[in-house]
């Protein structure tokens, strides 16, 4: 169970923008002063008001239809970090709808992975025959059904919200994988030196600026829940061969944004649970580093309590800024069928 920010007077419904935040360098800060400047990131006060929300987060259930206990307590939210299919199948897609709208929410956000083919438009018509043209038009529009009650299929950005208990919440949401150097050229991908998070001046200085209006998370953006596809370098990030394939660059954002959560999914092997603590002072990071140690005081312990196939964890609000969740549930096993439990915060 995790405490969120409460309006004075919250707002009715839903509401979602995805629009970039205004950055907020002082008067000594431009672009053009080269990656040495130091930028000034304001905290936020405490919020005067808070509530508490139940989060599920899950992801790569790759089609399958039910999650391998049945999810009876009621929960706020509930967020699905990709690999909803095999390969892009409408009938996967499907069974996954299925699978959400089994568990009791008012609201399930969702973000492709790369296994999600035909949900990249750019991807599938590189690669599919002609006669698929038509698939990715179909897939989106069973995402936006009417059988998709509650379910948002979010696009890339920071998305704001308003729960139904009246919190509000500010995610920053991501599809994109690196692509391996060896691996199949999957949906949503870049190449593993293009830097898509971090503004320019603020990335590692092998990194190439590849950042939008979209994907890019400005050093003034206040975000409570980081939800993307991969993990960040070296965080839950390891195959069963010992290599770690997370993303340098979305680590190096993680540690400018410094969001209470970190939901993330793709590397089957590290499904589980971790928590970083930042140092107390947010000095300017090394333009040529990307280990874990800057910014980085150590890790805290994860107090875990197994709930009728739900992992359940509590985040402390008064650390807000000091330390980051990282959660990895990645669900699917090795035999095709969905091995572990859902993580609840």
């Amino acid at each position: 169970m995790t405490s969120i920010r409460r309006p004075q007077k919250a707002p009715k419904g839903l509401v979602f923008n995805s629009s970039p935040l205004k950055r907020n360098f002082d008067d000594s800060s431009t672009l053009n002063q080269g990656p040495k400047v130091k930028r000034h990131c304001e905290i936020s006060p405490p919020p005067q008001f808070s509530v508490k929300a139940r989060i599920l987060i899950l992801s790569d259930t790759h089609g399958a239809e039910a999650l391998p206990e049945k999810i009876t307590e009621p929960v706020d939210l509930v967020l699905h970090c990709g690999d909803l299919s095999q390969g892009g199948e409408l009938d996967s897609y499907r069974k996954t709808i299925a699978l959400l709208s089994s568990i009791r929410a008012p609201l399930k956000l969702v973000i492709p992975g790369n296994h999600d083919l035909s949900l990249d438009e750019k991807y599938w018509f590189a690669n599919c025959k002609p006669e698929g043209a038509h698939i990715p038009s179909e897939a989106r529009a069973i995402w936006n059904g009417k059988e998709t009650a509650g379910i948002k299929l979010l696009e890339t950005g920071t998305h704001e919200l308003v729960l139904e208990n009246g919190g509000v919440l500010r995610i920053y949401a991501s599809s994109a994988t690196p692509i391996p150097m060896r691996g199949a050229d999957w949906a949503f991908g870049y190449e593993t030196d293009q830097d898509i998070y971090n503004p320019v001046g603020t990335g590692i200085s092998y990194g190439v600026n590849a950042s939008t209006a979209r994907t890019e998370i400005p050093d003034d953006t206040k975000v409570d829940i980081m939800m993307t596809h991969g993990p960040a370098k070296y965080q839950l990030d390891k195959t069963r061969n010992g290599d770690s394939v997370g993303c340098p660059h979305l680590f190096r954002a993680l540690r400018r944004i410094r969001p209470r959560v970190h939901a993330f999914g793709h590397v089957h092997d590290s499904c589980g649970v971790s928590r970083i603590l930042w140092e107390e002072e947010r000095e300017p990071l090394p333009a040529d580093d990307d280990g874990i140690d800057d910014g980085v005081k150590g890790e805290k312990g994860v107090q875990v309590r197994d709930a009728n196939g739900v992992q359940l964890i509590e985040i402390v609000e008064r650390n807000e800024g000091m330390e980051t969740l990282l959660v990895n549930t990645a669900l699917m096993g090795d035999d095709g069928k969905l091995e572990k439990g859902a993580v609840g915060t």
